[in-house]
Formats: structure tokens, sequence, C-alpha cells
């Protein structure tokens, strides 16, 4: 009985602050956007994403989303100078024919984390992808991470392909 009133009171804590007990793993973009354009408090949505990840796949909407009254617009003009500029890119070819599957797949992630890894960090064994993962077409935006750090990606998919750029990152 213990055991049971402990399950429900966690899953409660889930609900009470508003965080989600499943997280989705890819968010795609249009979505985001159609939603956007759909909801009559557009205020309501401030924290819902990461729209500095959004707005790194398309910035056409940045007026839409500035509307949210999501505070970290800036974030977003600081990483993009790091799509055109990385010098920090790599790539592997693989049998995956949109972006979607890649981010789905254990096996593709584990490839990313193998290829992303910050060689500066003593926990490299820690190192895993922050969901969710963000995409529009066959682009996406993504984080690593460890327990004192953070790092941001650019991906792209292209004729069997996987593109990766790093944007930047957090030490903590």
């Amino acid at each position: 009985m213990t055991k049971y009133l402990f399950i429900i009171l966690v899953i409660s804590q889930f609900s009470v602050y508003g965080q989600p007990f499943i997280k989705e793993k890819v968010i795609n973009y249009e979505d985001v956007i159609e939603e956007l354009k759909s909801t009559k408090n557009i205020k309501s949505l401030e924290n819902k994403y990461d729209y500095t990840a959004l707005l790194l796949l398309d910035s056409t909407q940045i007026k839409l989303i500035e509307k949210t009254g999501y505070q970290y617009i800036n974030d977003f003009r600081n990483f993009s100078l790091g799509l055109a500029l990385s010098k920090q890119t790599l790539g592997f070819v693989t049998d995956k024919i949109n972006i979607k599957e890649i981010f789905l797949d254990k096996n593709t992630i584990q490839r990313i984390l193998d290829c992303t890894k910050s060689y500066d960090s003593p926990d490299l064994k820690m190192t895993e992808i922050n969901y969710p993962v963000y995409i529009k077409e066959n682009t996406a935006i993504f984080e690593t991470s460890g327990p004192t750090w953070s790092d941001t990606y650019f991906a792209r998919l292209e004729n069997g392909i996987l593109q990766i750029n790093w944007l930047g990152g957090i030490i903590e």
C-alpha cells in the first residue's frame, strides 16, 4: 500500500509543477508554428517550447515567436552565427531517409554521441541527448549534455549523410 501511495505522490508532483511525465522526443517546427497561429492566448505558450531552437531552424516566423514573450530571443542571434562559421563539423553515412528516424533510433543516437563527445570532459560516459529534438524537414537542432555542461548542435541529413555542426556550449 505504501508503495502505491508513493507512486501516486510522485506522479502527482509532475502534474503539480507542470512537468510532463513523458517528454516528446521530436518536435516538428511546422506543428509549433501552426499551434502559435491558432491559439487565442499566445502568451500562454511562452515557455512551452525552446523557441531558440525553432528560430535556428527557420527564423522567418520570429515576429510570431516574439508575441509569446519568450525572453531568450537573443540567444538565437548568438547561436545563429555558428550555423555558417562552425569549424567543428562532422558527419557520417546513414541509411535513414529522414532526420526524425535518426533521432528515434538508439543505434544512430549512440553514433551521434560517440562523434560529439567533448574530450575536455571527465564524464564522457554520462553524455546524453537532451530531448526534445526540434526538426524542420531534414534539419534538426539538438543538445547533448553531461552533469556539468551542455552543447548545442545543428544537424542536416542530405543524400544519406548526416552533417553535424557544433553551435556552442555551456559549462556550469
